[in-house]
């Protein structure tokens, strides 16, 4: 396990009689907000801009502000990683050919080589851009396992929604970092 990823656990060192909100309030309660957001907006615009990679986003969003995967530009370009590192193993190997793992609920050959091809693509390039968010390694895996397809239509779905996500993560983070106890 790297050193960043054994980081990742809940600011729960606070000194008593700080105004700071009470952790269990504010993780939970972040946490259900950020997974709202992009859910009310897209049943709203009508688009599915909630899918499961942003659960664990949210939840590190909330749980962890101070951990870097939290950032904006790790949430942003750690999804775009996962969904550039999807769309080309599944293009590569030819894994859109074989049906939905979601949908049949069995494994088939080509989408189970385009997932490890498409994990090991989604770390390179997290790494090469410094932009290490875990739960990247969903929304990669939702493309090759089939839940999303690799068109535009689907990738902007998922670029949206990260987007969103995202930019309400961060204004979260900036919220909970400025109060008092908090790094």
């Amino acid at each position: 396990m790297s050193q960043e990823a054994s980081e990742i656990q809940p600011v729960t060192k606070r000194k008593k009689g700080t105004d700071a909100i009470p952790e269990l309030i504010w993780v939970p309660l972040v946490g259900g907000i950020l997974t709202l957001i992009p859910g009310l907006i897209g049943l709203v615009m009508g688009n599915a801009w909630l899918f499961p990679s942003l659960g664990p986003t949210a939840f590190l969003q909330a749980a962890s502000p101070q951990h870097p995967s939290s950032r904006f530009y790790n949430t942003l370009v750690g999804h775009l990683s996962g969904i550039a590192a999807g769309v080309s193993a599944v293009l590569v190997l030819a894994a859109s050919n074989e049906p939905s793992v979601l949908a049949t609920h069995q494994l088939y050959p080509h989408r189970v080589w385009a997932s490890g091809l498409a994990i090991a693509l989604t770390l390179l390039f997290q790494l090469l851009l410094r932009a290490n968010h875990p739960p990247a390694a969903a929304t990669t895996l939702l493309i090759t396992l089939g839940g999303f397809n690799p068109n535009w239509k689907d990738v902007s779905t998922i670029i949206i929604g990260g987007a969103i996500i995202a930019g309400a993560g961060e204004i979260m983070r900036r919220l909970r970092l400025a109060q008092p106890g908090q790094k």
